[in-house]
């Protein structure tokens, strides 16, 4: 009797420790429907299918382990749309669905989902009040309110500067938590240079085993090429003319390497200012080398027609690869500049408006 107490309680600790990481979720689809639902991860940052469970009379269930909370999506097999986003994490889980509204959907159970929640409820209210300003803008424009344009803008710019102030501050908040390298990755991820990215790592050592973790730690060894100091690579494309362009027969220049394209707009807003800068400081040894990312060459030859844009124009998406000298540099997102010294090496990743021209103007001293 003795030997089977010590065997049963030792199948017990066994079955205990293997269940530690093991979460279930329960689900409900309302209105009821039958079918089944596809459970998501993601591969390189693209939603790759995990798991499917029947829905029956609307309900269904998913069991499976995990070490560290994991976001997943749920589609309904059939349907081309998403209906669910959660933060999995071991434990038992409870939803409600709601797949025509996916904001109405309640998940209890998950501590993540719950600081997740908190986000979007933030970015909820962000959307809505994005949709009112630009209501009250095509108002404003219909009747040629210069003001009231300028007002708006004025205030949807401040809007988003405190959206990212806000992000910042939940991601400080929450830095133990997944979700908080979630939303850094969403938010800052593109316009990060390697000095910010070294830093938010060692924030987001405790959960360096989180995929989003991973993803940034992945984007920081690829721009720490690109750090300030590093020489940067060179290439060659061709020019509107077809003639080819070579990087590094500009030194002895200040080079200005801006990746864009015609349809960014945050691209051609930021022209003037670049037309400006150019007018006042070509003559004084800096060079600009516009790299279009466009999809059609016609887009991108009509672009560069516009006035003042007369510095050096160079296409990065024909050939075999295109993107090719974009994906060299890291680029993930557009604008993306890159300023280099007189030697080819870099001084400034992503600078542009003010801070590019007081750069210059320290520069051309």
């Amino acid at each position: 009797m003795k030997h089977f107490f010590l065997i049963s309680l030792a199948v017990l600790m066994l079955t205990s420790c293997g269940n530690k990481n093991q979460f279930t979720i329960s689900g409900e689809v309302k209105p009821s429907t039958d079918g089944k639902i596809i459970l998501f991860g993601f591969k390189e940052g693209q939603p790759v299918p995990v798991d499917t469970a029947d829905i029956k009379k609307g309900k269904f269930t998913f069991t499976g382990e995990t070490e560290i909370p994991q976001l997943r999506l749920m589609s309904i097999q059939g349907k081309d749309n998403y209906i669910a986003q959660i933060f999995i994490e071991p434990g038992k889980i409870d939803m409600t669905i709601h797949p025509d509204s996916f904001e109405t959907n309640i998940i209890k159970g998950s501590k993540s989902q719950d600081i997740f929640q908190k986000y979007i409820d933030e970015m909820v209210s962000l959307s809505k009040k994005e949709g009112e300003m630009k209501s009250r803008f095509g108002q404003a424009q219909s009747t040629g309110n210069e003001e009231e344009m300028k007002s708006i803008q004025f205030e949807y710019q401040t809007m988003m500067e405190n959206s990212k102030l806000f992000s910042r501050n939940f991601i400080k908040e929450y830095s133990a938590s997944p979700v908080a390298a979630y939303v850094y990755l969403m938010n800052f991820i593109q316009e990060a240079q390697y000095e910010e990215l070294d830093s938010i790592l060692k924030v987001f050592e405790p959960i360096k085993a989180s995929e989003f973790v991973a993803a940034i730690q992945e984007r920081a060894d690829v721009m720490k090429a690109f750090s300030k100091g590093a020489q940067s690579p060179d290439f060659t494309l061709n020019g509107p003319d077809g003639k080819p362009f070579t990087l590094s027969t500009l030194k002895g220049k200040y080079v200005l390497i801006d990746f864009w394209a015609s349809w960014c707009q945050p691209c051609m807003i930021e022209m003037p200012n670049v037309i400006d800068l150019y007018k006042n400081y070509k003559e004084k040894g800096f060079e600009i080398v516009g790299i279009s990312l466009d999809r059609e060459k016609e887009a991108w030859l009509k672009t560069i027609q516009i006035p003042g844009l007369n510095w050096i124009h160079v296409w990065d998406m024909e050939g075999t690869t295109p993107g090719e000298v974009a994906n060299k540099f890291g680029v993930t997102g557009i604008p993306h500049t890159i300023l280099l010294d007189k030697e080819g090496k870099i001084l400034e990743v992503n600078i542009r408006g003010e801070a590019l021209k007081a750069k210059l103007a320290e520069l051309m001293k």
